[in-house]
């Protein structure tokens, strides 16, 4: 992160105004020379703040240090310099890539107490950014950013801390684009083979194990599986976007198993075909009444005489179903 950090105090003993009469006038303030030797820090006493989750750091010294030292003739200090800061961020990726993260930058004062420094937010507009801030980042859109106090307690005493609280959320289109509807569109063309005749092996196969395949080659070889989840750190629970790839896979290796079954349902049918489908009248001519099916069962089973064909009528209806539900339960519960 790059920006300008501002902070202000009040010391007495620099207070110039007291020498103005009529004779004399003072400027408002004065500025402290800037050296890309000297050090602006050691000539006033300043506080001692440091960045509580800050990795690494520098200052911009080109052409001249980026360091602004004002004091006014009352006293007050402002001091500005323009950071470049590696911040940690620890994230929650149970949501991932629907995830919203919240990226914190704490300050505080290494050595002095809350009863020798205590930071405030200024009341008016705290945190200033930069147009196009928020559409800036490549992968993420800032949201909001939220000013907060964090004030600790310690063996050594009380801190006073300032946080800046940034609400990210990850930007979508991307994942939508390279990963939801290609793994949605492999799943619809492994439902292909409910329509294809049964005694069609090699095309129902071929596209069962294509399908499959091309999921499995998808989740470990493309650009937003090796790219992106190879870039995150392994985690002990489950992500939203383990859990969608999971489902396809079940859809599309459930879609293969039911040609299994439909192809041993055929090879069932065929070994009973010299045996008779229903049973004798009895002797006295009567058919007994218990056990015998409803209409709807009746007209079903007179349609679809083959258990090979009931078993792929019966999954162009189950399958589309319950991807249909799993996809309204997994948006309900990751985008809500």
């Amino acid at each position: 992160a790059q920006f300008t950090f501002r902070e202000e105090w009040v010391d007495a003993r620099l207070a110039y105004g007291r020498f103005e009469d009529e004779s004399t006038e003072v400027p408002p303030f004065v500025v402290l020379a800037t050296s890309e030797n000297a050090d602006q820090s050691q000539q006033i006493w300043m506080p001692d703040t440091f960045f509580q989750n800050e990795k690494e750091a520098r200052r911009h010294l080109i052409d001249k240090p980026n360091v602004l030292i004002r004091i006014h003739k009352d006293g007050s200090i402002l001091y500005s310099v323009r950071l470049s800061l590696v911040l940690s961020c620890p994230m929650s990726l149970e949501f991932y890539p629907l995830d919203r993260q919240n990226c914190l930058i704490d300050l505080a004062s290494y050595a002095y107490t809350t009863q020798d420094i205590k930071y405030e937010w200024k009341e008016q507009n705290p945190v200033q950014q930069k147009d196009g801030l928020r559409q800036s980042l490549p992968s993420f859109e800032l949201q909001d950013v939220v000013t907060k106090y964090c004030t600790s307690k310690t063996n050594t005493g009380e801190y006073s801390c300032l946080r800046t609280q940034m609400v990210l959320r990850r930007e979508f289109s991307y994942y939508l684009l390279q990963l939801y509807i290609p793994s949605f569109m492999l799943v619809i063309v492994s439902w292909v083979s409910f329509w294809l005749d049964k005694d069609s092996v090699p095309a129902r196969v071929t596209l069962g194990v294509t399908t499959l395949l091309t999921m499995t080659t998808q989740e470990s070889q493309r650009p937003f599986s090796s790219g992106i989840n190879a870039k995150l750190p392994p985690v002990s629970y489950t992500k939203a976007i383990d859990v969608w790839i999971g489902v396809c896979l079940a859809f599309i290796f459930g879609a293969l198993l039911e040609f299994a079954l439909v192809n041993y349902a055929a090879r069932k049918d065929m070994s009973n075909c010299g045996q008779r489908m229903m049973k004798q009248l009895p002797q006295d001519g009567y058919r007994p009444l218990a056990g015998r099916p409803s209409f709807c069962c009746r007209l079903f089973v007179r349609r679809y005489k083959e258990r090979s064909k009931r078993i792929d009528v019966v999954s162009r209806m189950v399958f589309p179903i319950g991807y249909a539900c799993f996809n309204v339960l997994y948006w309900a519960v990751y985008l809500l």
